[in-house]
Parts: C-alpha cells; sequence; structure tokens
C-alpha cells in the first residue's frame, strides 16, 4: 500500500505538468492540423475516430506528433489511448 500524500499535495510535480500542458497543445496543434480546424475546436476527451481521423491520418499524426513532441509515438499507442487525454496521459508518464 502507497503511503498517503500530504493534504494539497497531488503527486504530480510541476515539471510533469509543465510536460503534460507541451505534450497536450502539441497534440491539439497536430491533430487540428490535421482536420484543418483551429486548435480550439478539438474535443481532447473524444476518440480520434469520432474525430474524424482515418488510418492514414492517424499514421500521419504518429510522425507529426513525434516532431512536436520529440517523443517516439507509436500507431499502436494511439489505438490504446484512443483520444488526446488518453494519448498524453501515457505519454507523460513515460
Amino acid at each position: 500500500m502507497r503511503p498517503g500524500l500530504p493534504d494539497g499535495h497531488s503527486g504530480v510535480n510541476g515539471q510533469e505538468l509543465s510536460r503534460r500542458a507541451t505534450l497536450l497543445s502539441a497534440a491539439v496543434a497536430a491533430v487540428a492540423d490535421l482536420l484543418g480546424v483551429a486548435p480550439e475546436m478539438v474535443a481532447t476527451g473524444v476518440p480520434f475516430s469520432d474525430l474524424g481521423l482515418s488510418s492514414i491520418q492517424l499514421a500521419r499524426l504518429t510522425a507529426s506528433l513525434e516532431d512536436a513532441m520529440g517523443v517516439e509515438v507509436s500507431l499502436t499507442a494511439l489505438y490504446d489511448h484512443p483520444d488526446i487525454e488518453q494519448l498524453v496521459e501515457h505519454l507523460t508518464m513515460r
């Protein structure tokens, strides 16, 4: 069993929050670019397929995310973590 954290402490440090915000911004921008919409129009909790991304676009998304984020993103990761929020959480923990 994990020891409890002090009140007001989430267990997430500032560096992780900053990395998460950077990854989230990059992912939203990449998806928006593929869809041809403004980043504000991209819902981060909606599955990639429901956003209208085809399998070809998902393959392109992995390359865009790798370039923007500087981390390897496999196509499998997009299927295992099927929306931006889940994907960013996964990438933040790596």
